[in-house]
């Protein structure tokens, strides 16, 4: 499927949006409910404010939106733990779907009234303003609950599985966390690519959820000793390649899922710890070990397009499911965030505005 509209291969997507503020002409813009990390800490460091509505710039749009997507990134940047993230006070969010609202003077090819996707600084609000670059128009197989989860978490797991991973027909890889939002695009693109598909879940209930999915191997790590069981799942052998998203002991854990020569994805810390990795082991294995942040893909002309291309390719063949199980009110963000903290939460987690186009 093509994309509804053509604003150039170099511009799909960049990374980070800007709230940039463009003269508003003397206007005074409307206030608008957004949700703000006030300081450095646990969920109730987020606070409802009511703020002017972001001016686009003259190569931005606003969007006004319909849901924001929640991702572990965002609780990250609440404690203070991403990578060069912002610092207090910040608007949460940095994803968001809905309707385009204002078009800035250097826009090209879209149009008030577009329902897009986007990149965005404090997505969790019902204003957001982003580039032109940043924006994808929202499929028409998907809603804008389930068209939240395309800039972050699809994105993520096809590039960290495709473009990075470089997952072929016939491997086997290993999936941790596989019943959340990015576990479930994960097992369903590496299905899509011909893999073999473990999943490692906490739950019982999350290993029924990815094994409607098509995992071949749905794997309780609370229950089963996890590189046991892969061992004896194939018989001996390791995986080709493992994403792995909790950091800490679990890391080293899932090393020792690795075949001689295998690769380990690593993409974020929910544990909060750090891993410890014996460069022995590295060596006596040749285990490759490799960070992933999605926004260095972002700038990848050639590998946006294939990542969109299969994207639209998988939506038409009835081959990916955006599973959405939780939508929240915005003003409830910080129980979305305990819950996400605590586990309690399968597929793409979103917060809804109340705005329907």
């Amino acid at each position: 499927m093509e994309m509804t509209h053509n604003v150039g291969e170099a511009q799909l997507f960049a990374p980070f949006c800007s709230l940039a503020k463009g003269p508003n002409n003397g206007e005074k813009e409307p206030q608008v409910r957004s949700i703000f990390v006030t300081e450095y800490g646990g969920p109730e460091a987020l606070e409802m404010r009511n703020v002017p509505a972001p001016e686009p710039g003259a190569y931005d749009v606003r969007v006004r939106v319909v849901a924001s997507g929640v991702n572990y990134a965002d609780i990250m940047q609440r404690n203070g733990l991403y990578p060069g993230g912002p610092k207090p006070p910040f608007g949460a969010g940095f994803e968001a779907s809905g309707v385009i609202e204002k078009v800035g003077d250097g826009v090209g090819g879209w149009k008030a009234g577009d329902a897009v996707a986007c990149f965005c600084d404090s997505g969790y609000s019902e204003y957001v303003v982003a580039k032109a670059a940043q924006l994808l128009a929202k499929p028409p197989q998907l809603n804008f609950q389930q068209a939240a989860a395309i800039p972050c978490q699809y994105l993520t797991a096809y590039h960290a599985l495709c473009t990075l991973g470089k997952l072929a027909e016939g491997q086997t890889v290993l999936i941790h966390a596989a019943a959340g939002g990015l576990g479930t695009m994960m097992v369903q693109i590496a299905k899509n690519r011909g893999a073999q598909v473990i999943g490692a879940c906490g739950a019982d209930e999350k290993c029924s959820l990815v094994a409607g999915l098509g995992c071949d191997y749905p794997v309780n790590y609370r229950r089963e000793d996890l590189p046991a069981r892969v061992r004896e799942i194939l018989r001996g052998a390791g995986c080709d390649l493992v994403v792995e998203s909790v950091g800490g002991d679990m890391t080293a854990r899932a090393l020792r899922c690795l075949k001689p020569r295998g690769m380990l994805v690593t993409l974020g810390a929910a544990s909060k710890q750090p891993a410890m990795i014996s460069s022995v082991e590295l060596l006596a294995h040749n285990w490759i070990v490799a960070g992933f942040h999605l926004f260095a893909y972002t700038e990848d002309t050639n590998a946006m397009m294939q990542a969109v291309q299969s994207l639209h390719q998988w939506l038409e063949e009835d081959k990916l499911t955006v599973i959405v199980n939780h939508a929240l009110p915005l003003e409830e963000a910080a129980r979305v965030h305990e819950m996400v903290e605590n586990r309690q939460t399968t597929g793409k987690v979103v917060l809804t505005t109340g705005y329907q186009p």
